[in-house]
């Protein structure tokens, strides 16, 4: 039977109806000496307030759609899988003062950071975004090679990352371990290293922006992609070319990643959308609006002009629609647009999915947005104004 099975649900519910009656029945009918009587009642009591916390699971479960099946909820996932790379319409195939003063150089904005508690070196800072007046904390982690004299003139590529709603910038660098896989990756020789900004997505606390400008109300899309960018390379060697700047998000965080890399290509290369949806789902941008439309991943791709940026969708086929929309996004890209799909068979929609193709993930990203350059400085950018912290 089903985890997210209509029929469980209902079975539990009679459970937790009949346990109760029957223990009140059985109260004074249970033979034997007193120790078993004892037992017997405390079982029956025990049985009855399981099956309550258990219908509260499965309620909490098939409401947030944390856990799809029993598979999902014991870790067996099976394989993640192999990354499907489709031919886009159009195309025919083809084969701080931390650590010595290193910290952004002296950069006029690094003073803005404090360390991180509990991630090793990772700094944080709490801003109003100049252009967009959002105010919002971001996360940085900086690679062991930003601070080799090897890479002492070297711009690196960043990856901005975005996390669910609800969710935290912390997530990505704490639950998820972003920075343990990216050194494990580069240790390996498997990627090159990247500057990861974990930028608040959730800056209304009233209301879901879906990462977007809303009409006379937050605007969301820029401080992400205008404020945040502007922040990082007046504080650390970044390099500000678009094909060194990616996205990569979680649920809500994956459609953001999206339809910002095909609403901003000038500043985007590529992004990695993880059990995104393929159109917004917060309250303030209603379906049917233009609004809605132009901050739809797939609507953009079908309506809007291709843009030259790349796109890796991840889900699993038990995940809602996720796997459908990948389908959809494919289907809708046109050259020079490419959308890559990573879809596995089972899994639910939680951090143990979202965990198991970050290394894939990152993968793709290195391939897909250039390595660090060595450069030198002709002069340093202007600071950031309207620094609340």
């Amino acid at each position: 039977m089903g985890l997210t099975g209509e029929g469980f649900f209902w079975l539990v519910i009679v459970g937790v109806i009949v346990l109760p009656v029957f223990t009140i029945l059985l109260w004074n009918r249970i033979p034997g000496p007193k120790p078993v009587k004892v037992g017997s009642r405390l079982g029956l009591i025990v049985m009855s307030q399981a099956m309550a916390v258990l219908l509260a699971a499965l309620w909490i479960n098939n409401s947030f759609q944390l856990y799809d099946s029993w598979s999902d909820v014991l870790g067996d996932n099976g394989a993640t899988g192999v990354i499907e790379a489709a031919t886009p319409q159009g195309v025919g195939k083809t084969a701080v003062d931390a650590k010595n003063g290193v910290l952004g150089d002296s950069l006029p904005n690094a003073r803005l950071f404090s360390d991180l508690a509990g991630v090793q070196d990772g700094y944080q800072a709490t801003i109003t975004g100049p252009e967009s007046k959002v105010q919002g904390s971001v996360m940085v982690w900086l690679p062991p090679e930003y601070f080799e004299t090897a890479y002492a003139h070297t711009k690196f590529p960043v990856v901005e990352l975005l996390s669910g709603t609800p969710g935290t910038p912390q997530t990505w660098l704490e639950a998820m371990q972003a920075p343990t896989v990216m050194t494990r990756l580069v240790g390996d020789n498997e990627a090159h290293p990247f500057i990861l900004v974990a930028p608040a997505i959730n800056v209304d606390g009233r209301h879901d922006p879906d990462c977007s400008n809303i009409p006379n109300g937050p605007q969301v899309a820029t401080w992400l992609t205008t404020d945040v960018r502007n922040l990082m390379t007046t504080s650390f060697r970044v390099a500000d070319e678009r094909d060194a700047w990616g996205l990569m998000g979680y649920s809500e965080g994956g459609l953001c990643s999206s339809k910002l890399a095909l609403q901003y290509p000038s500043e985007y290369a590529a992004a990695v959308s993880i059990s995104g949806d393929d159109h917004p789902d917060g309250d303030l941008l209603k379906p049917g609006t233009a609004a809605y439309n132009e901050n739809a991943p797939l609507w953009l791709l079908q309506h809007r002009p291709a843009r030259n940026v790349a796109l890796l969708l991840t889900g699993t086929r038990e995940d809602s629609d996720v796997a459908q929309e990948a389908a959809a996004m494919v289907a809708a890209a046109k050259y020079p647009t490419t959308v890559d799909t990573l879809i596995s068979a089972r899994g639910g929609h939680n951090i143990g999915v979202w965990k198991s193709v970050e290394p894939q993930s990152f993968l793709w990203l290195s391939e897909h947005l250039q390595a660090p350059k060595t450069t030198t400085y002709s002069a340093l950018p202007e600071m950031i104004d309207g620094v609340t912290g």
